[in-house]
């Protein structure tokens, strides 16, 4: 029964955690991307799992005799450091106005975008997005303590090493459930799937240069006056 208690805590740990490392911004944008346009959704989905287990799996190789906590710890130390310094949300609040006012001089001066800009289907190749899975599942300061714990959790479920390996097989399945069950989903509603096609191809062939100039102008007045402010 006790044996029993820790498996079924471990292995829940192990689901949370592969949840957790999957909750990428970058993920997620990709696969609506994919899910939209409606093209290749399930060669583009399967490589970006398998990126995802890709880079999972040499991570937990890696961190096997590795603890990443002072190195995580120092670089986001740093990190808030250079948040806090005034002259780096100046410099940032000047590289976004520069843009801001660069995207407006190019809408003044191409009012009409060429036709050859407005394409509504992806020319990236399916195996893209197994790099982009790779680069999300090591890249990142939360994903080197999951992955460590990931590895904790795993090797403390038992001294054999299948039950290990059976153990982060759990984790790689969380991992991938999420986007695996979008995708089969997303199939099995065609009519849903090329309304929103659709859709997405009209918001595609608009042309959003002044809403991207606005965004860069706001951002880059916010970080003036942020780095102005006194008192910080």
């Amino acid at each position: 029964m006790e044996d029993l208690t820790r498996w079924l805590a471990a292995l829940t740990t192990l689901v949370g955690l592969g949840l957790t490392l999957g909750l990428n911004p970058a993920l997620y944008g990709a696969t609506a991307d994919v899910l939209a346009q409606n093209v290749r959704v399930v060669p583009r989905m399967a490589w970006m799992v398998a990126g995802l287990a890709t880079g999972a799996t040499v991570l937990y190789l890696a961190l096997q005799s590795f603890d990443p906590t002072e190195f995580v710890t120092a670089a986001e130390r740093n990190a808030t450091t250079a948040v806090l310094d005034r002259r780096v949300d100046l410099a940032a609040g000047a590289l976004f106005l520069a843009g801001a006012v660069a995207v407006a001089i190019w809408r003044l001066r191409v009012p009409v975008r060429p036709a050859h800009a407005r394409t509504t289907k992806s020319r990236a190749h399916s195996w893209s997005y197994y790099v982009l899975g790779v680069s999300c599942s090591i890249i990142g300061f939360t994903t080197l303590p999951i992955m460590y714990m990931t590895g904790r959790v795993a090797d403390g479920v038992s001294d054999h090493p299948a039950l290990r390996w059976a153990a982060y097989a759990i984790f790689l399945v969380a991992l991938a459930a999420p986007f695996v069950l979008l995708a089969t989903a997303w199939l099995h509603f065609p009519a849903t799937a090329a309304r929103v096609n659709g859709y997405y191809v009209r918001a595609i062939d608009m042309d959003h240069r002044w809403l991207y100039a606005g965004v860069l102008g706001v951002a880059g007045i916010a970080c003036v006056v942020l780095g102005l402010l006194p008192g910080r």
